[in-house]
């Protein structure tokens, strides 16, 4: 079943590819970051918030605003599924202005792979955009 895109629905089922994935925990063990998105334009509200919390082999990303992120990542509701659907690389939309990163960006460089098996752990899950 279809999760809507940025539902907690959608954040749950995530969370369950990212544990699943077989390279995603080996990318990141021992290593423990954050990062909180904020999303502008969404179709049915102004904004909308979520975060990845990363420690030793688990990932949660969870609907809401994590205060002590090590990293915050800005763009709007296109871009973001663009990302999500894997049309639009993060590099991509940064270097092309359409994605602000502040905070560590140290952390996110040498997080990169983590961020990658990320993106192909959810590559398969069925969402609603």
């Amino acid at each position: 079943m279809a999760a809507r895109f940025l539902s907690a629905e959608w954040a749950e089922q995530v969370t369950a590819a990212v544990r699943d994935h077989p390279g995603f925990g080996t990318a990141v063990e021992g290593v423990e970051f954050s990062v909180q998105f904020e999303i502008d334009q969404i179709p049915d509200g102004p904004a909308a918030s979520y975060y990845l919390e990363v420690a030793g082999d688990d990932a949660v990303l969870t609907i809401g605003t994590l205060p002590q992120a090590d990293l915050a990542v800005r763009t709007d509701y296109a871009t973001a599924s663009a990302i999500s659907q894997g049309t639009l690389k993060i590099q991509s939309a940064f270097f092309s202005g359409k994605l602000a990163i502040s905070g560590n960006v140290a952390k996110l460089l040498l997080n990169q792979r983590a961020l990658d098996h990320l993106a192909d752990a959810v590559s398969d899950l069925e969402v609603e955009y």
